[in-house]
Parts: C-alpha cells; structure tokens; sequence
C-alpha cells in the first residue's frame, strides 16, 4: 500500500511501505570484522601499496591487449584473403582471448566509454551493450540464483539449475553434445539481442554493424563456402570461451544450494558459487584459460582489472584461512568432469535457492 509524504519541498510523494517484508526496517550490514569488509580492506590497502588506487589495468595487461587486437586484425585479414582451415582455425582462438579482454574492459567504465568493449566484444559478435547491463547487473548481483540471467542461458538444452530435474534428452543426450550446442553460441547471443533491438527493448549501437559486416565481407570473397568457413572460426571462439565461462559455475561444489542458502554474507555467497584453479600461475598465463580461472575475485571485485587477479587471489587465500570459509580451487580436468555431471544430475532437486544469502 502507497502512503502520501511530503519532502522537504513542501511537495507529496508517494512512497511505498511493504509490511510483510520490511515493516519499515531496514537489514543491518555487515560489520567491519565480517569477512568481505576485511577483504575489501586488504585489497584496497594492496592497491594503494602498488600506486593503482583505481584497480585499473597494469602496463602488461595493456600490452597484451594491443598485441591480441593487432593479431587478430591481421589473422583475420590472411583467413579472409586465403581461406585457410589452419589459419581460421588460429583465428579462432585468437577471437577467444580479444573476447577475454572483451569481458574485462566492459567492468571497467572508462575503457567501455572509450570503445574496448566494442572492439572485443562486437567485433566477434556479442554486444557490449547488452553484457554491460544483463552480464553485470544480474549475473554478478545473483549469480546462481533465478535473478541471475546465465543460470537459464543454455535452456532448453542444457539444464544448469541443481534444483530442477532433467528430462530425458537433457539428461542423456544434450550433454554429449555440448561441443554441437556452443557452436552456435556467438549466434545465439547477436540474434537473441538483435531480437531485443527490433522489440525495443535494447539499443541500436555501432557495434551491432560489425559482425555483419565480416559475414559479407566473407561472402563476397568466397560465396557460401565463405560463411561456412567463418562459422567454422565462430564456432571454435564459442567453444573455447563458452566452455570455460561453464566451468566457473558448475563445478560439483558451486551448485550446493544449502551450502549458499546459509551464506553469512554476499562476499561468502560468491566464494560458494564460483570455481577457480591454477590460481599460482603469473598473469600472462592466464591467457591460456582465458583469465577466468581466477574468477572468484572477479566476483567479489567485479570493477577490478584482471591483471591484479593473482595478487589479489593470495589476498584471499589468507583471509578465507582465517575465517574458516573454504575456497576451492581444483584441476580444471576434475571441474570439466563436475560440470558434465551437473548437466546430467541435479545436484539439489527440489531445492528453494535463496536469492539473497544469509537470512536477508
């Protein structure tokens, strides 16, 4: 029920009271000993001890992009001129890691405004705009819950959610052919916002031109056999990015719904959801994995740069020692396993998931 107020200006608004839920009272915060204020804190301390109070990019995350961009221009160019299996291919996962760089630059305002997201988000087919709202402000705010927009992306075909049950084909015949379904990923993901577009639910950018572009761009040099070999080269960036971005929250551990349901905080929650491993290697390593194999920190300091990933990761290590809460970090084989196993087994059947965490 709405109730009139007046505000300072004399002026009534209307504002909302819900007596069922609040009762006009407000949930206490966390204090500064709970687990993510401490955590905050040491990052925050670590990152002024560096001189990048921002958690802004270092100088080797910025030089590795360039040479990512730069090389998947050129790669792209000799696929486009020969038509070449094997440098489609390179191509390919080339596309991956720009895609990589892609998901970092649009949690960081000033590189989305100044157009890296567009360059390494649309250029191989997704939409910064549409990551910027629906992978940041869902997927991070309720990540493995019914708000959060991933936890439904590969329905009907593959079933992630541990507390629904699986029918027959999702459950026998779907997971055997992942490697088929992501193929068609980067087409889901431009068709599905394009739909947003023509429905007015999204905006018309700049980017959304590019993809397209390359298609005719192919066509007109090689007819059809040009657009198949360019799905060949989509299909091997979706794989590779689509595959990992599954790990990451469908790992046997991340899709205990009690264990979630009981979270003390929503710093806690994400350590609960999230799956990471090779967490010792150095930075530039992480290339290989895309850099979401640290991805708890990228959940609990989404706006952070990913260049501060492994620092941060040890930061973490020791603070979740000393407040008893485990952080898992496993054989990136051993959460392929898990995550195969979870598209075939609910591991928390009927099951209520918790939005909020801990009690709120």
């Amino acid at each position: 029920n709405g109730k009139n107020n007046v505000n300072g200006n004399g002026i009534q608004n209307n504002v909302h009271h819900d007596q069922c839920l609040d009762a006009n009272k407000h949930p206490n915060l966390m204090g500064d000993d709970a687990f993510y204020s401490v955590l905050r804190q040491r990052v925050t301390n670590y990152l002024h001890d560096i001189g990048c109070p921002s958690g802004g990019p270092t100088l080797e995350c910025l030089i590795i992009f360039w040479i990512v961009f730069c090389l998947w221009v050129v790669l792209m160019t000799a696929s486009w001129y020969t038509g070449s299996f094997v440098i489609g291919g390179v191509t390919g996962i080339c596309s991956a890691y720009l895609g990589a760089f892609g998901h970092n630059w649009i949690h960081q305002p000033k590189y989305k405004h100044w157009g890296w997201a567009i360059l390494s988000l649309d250029t191989i087919g997704f939409s910064s705009e549409c990551w910027y709202r629906d992978h940041l402000l869902q997927h991070h705010m309720y990540t493995n819950t019914p708000w959060d927009n991933h936890f439904r992306g590969t329905d009907p075909f593959l079933v992630t959610d541990p507390s629904r049950s699986r029918n027959f084909v999702q459950k026998h015949i779907m997971p055997c052919l992942l490697p088929v379904l992501l193929s068609f990923g980067c087409y889901a993901n431009y068709l599905a916002h394009l739909t947003w577009i023509l429905g007015g639910q999204e905006v018309l950018s700049i980017g959304k031109v590019l993809w397209p572009l390359i298609h005719y761009l192919f066509w007109s040099r090689w007819g059809w056999y040009g657009l198949a070999f360019y799905f060949g080269m989509n299909s091997i960036t979706a794989n590779y990015y689509f595959t990992i971005a599954l790990m990451n929250h469908n790992a046997e551990h991340t899709l205990n719904v009690k264990k979630r349901n009981k979270a003390r905080d929503w710093g806690e929650a994400q350590l609960l959801v999230s799956a990471d491993w090779c967490v010792d290697i150095p930075f530039w390593q992480g290339i290989v994995f895309l850099w979401l194999n640290f991805h708890t920190v990228h959940h609990l300091f989404p706006r952070m740069d990913f260049s501060h990933h492994p620092e941060i990761t040890k930061i973490l290590r020791r603070t979740c020692k000393e407040f008893d809460i485990p952080y898992v970090v496993e054989c990136p084989i051993q959460i392929y396993k898990e995550m195969m196993t979870s598209f075939s087994k609910p591991h928390s059947l009927m099951q209520e998931i918790i939005v909020y965490a801990g009690g709120l």
